[in-house]
């Protein structure tokens, strides 16, 4: 009988077939010599896979792989409220920048056409940004932003560092 295949050869080795199925493959097995052949080999694949020992996990396995994993969304957020308060203060010194430029070209504007009212008030503002963004207070202001992105950048590769460091054990 040669119509015994590998799936049938495999249940045999299993023990799922039921009686009438055990001695039809036995009796293959016996008569053909190519089945004998495949079921050899098959058997000696089968004693190989059930000789490999399953490795096993420390107890607290699931448990560390999950605290990496928050640790790393945690090291994530904190990276992303980082980078959001800094393009904020971004942010807030182009809009002063722009005000002071806004003001400066008002200020050149003859107040023919505008109300005193509006003109009044684009001076006070443009007081206000100019005494904010003048000369001394513009080197005074750039030289601290200078010093919060340098220590920023410094607790930014600190986190990558530590980040990279606790995730590797």
């Amino acid at each position: 009988m040669n119509n015994i295949n590998d799936e049938l050869l495999n249940k045999y080795l299993d023990d799922e077939l039921n009686q009438d199925e055990k001695v039809l493959v036995k009796i293959s097995i016996e008569s053909s010599l190519e089945v004998k052949k495949r079921y050899e080999a098959l058997l000696k694949a089968h004693s190989l896979l059930n000789s490999i020992k399953e490795e096993s996990t420390s107890i607290d396995f699931t448990k560390l792989v999950m605290k990496k994993l928050n640790n790393k969304s945690v090291v994530a957020q904190q990276q992303k409220y980082f980078l959001l308060s800094i393009l904020s203060l971004l942010g807030l010194i182009i809009l002063g920048i722009t005000g002071y430029v806004l003001y400066q070209v008002i200020s050149s504007i003859q107040p023919i056409q505008s109300s005193e009212v509006v003109t009044t008030y684009a001076k006070d503002l443009g007081d206000y940004v100019s005494n904010l963004f003048g000369q001394k207070n513009l080197t005074i202001f750039g030289s601290v932003l200078s010093f919060i992105m340098l220590i920023s950048g410094y607790f930014l590769y600190d986190y990558q560092k530590h980040s990279k460091k606790n995730f590797s054990h």
